[in-house]
């Protein structure tokens, strides 16, 4: 009976070594990436400066304009262009940037016809260890890829990129910069901010958490608030962006 319990002991600890190295396969249906693409795909931008020559990406986090993206794409520009998937352009009204974090906020004023601004639900909580992830973005200039992976590590600090960092092993490059993370239910996880160029021959890609980003907006509208004295912003209802429609 002891031998068996030894025995089983061993058994657990090496299925427990080996699983780090060869990590059981998430199972998705053959339709479930293809379908959230199809689902949040327009509502990535392109994001370039109003002087300049280097791009990236963002994502609309609301149907009146709001934008998150990453703060490096915007140096020191008082405007950004924001190109929309079917090619129709803006200018940012309102840059908000984040002194902790690679993470920032754009504005532009949307002329929708239809009234129906395409844009992603914000997750409400810290992406699990292990987690299925998919990127879209514009690496290297081509637009609107997609890449898959998982939450490969969490909660890192990474200067000047920030603290309490997501980590996947979803392929980007130049170019993905200020693009979504989303789950496996199309929810917007990140921004990512940093990819593996940094780390040669390490597959190490980091994301800012959304919560950051929410907060940031969160706390720019209570300033506003205070300095006018009105309630009435033009700023998105942050519990309705968030929760599943």
């Amino acid at each position: 009976m002891k031998f068996n319990v030894i025995l089983f002991g061993i058994l657990v600890s090496f299925m427990l070594f080996m699983g780090q190295y060869f990590p059981v396969p998430v199972d998705l249906n053959h339709r479930t990436v293809p379908s959230l693409v199809t689902k949040t795909i327009s509502a990535v931008v392109e994001v370039r400066p109003g002087f300049g020559y280097w791009m990236g990406a963002g994502v609309l986090i609301s149907e009146d304009g709001w934008i998150m993206t990453a703060k490096h794409l915007i140096k020191d520009q008082d405007v950004m262009i924001v190109t929309m998937r079917d090619n129709v352009k803006y200018m940012s009204i309102n840059i908000i940037t984040d002194s902790n974090s690679d993470i920032a906020i754009l504005k532009i004023n949307i002329d929708d016809p239809n009234g129906v601004t395409p844009h992603v639900r914000m997750g409400e909580t810290y992406p699990l260890l292990g987690e299925p992830v998919f990127v879209i973005g514009h690496p290297l200039g081509m637009l609107y890829s997609i890449s898959l992976g998982i939450v490969s590590n969490v909660h890192k600090d990474m200067l000047p990129f920030g603290s309490d960092l997501i980590v996947t092993d979803a392929e980007i490059t130049h170019g993905n910069s200020g693009g979504p993370l989303l789950d496996m239910e199309g929810r917007l996880v990140g921004i990512i901010v940093a990819g593996s160029y940094y780390f040669t021959g390490l597959e190490q890609n980091f994301a800012v958490p959304v919560g950051r980003g929410r907060k940031l907006l969160e706390e720019y509208v209570q300033q506003q608030e205070v300095s006018t004295g009105r309630n009435d912003l033009d700023v998105p209802d942050l519990q309705t962006c968030s929760r599943n429609r």
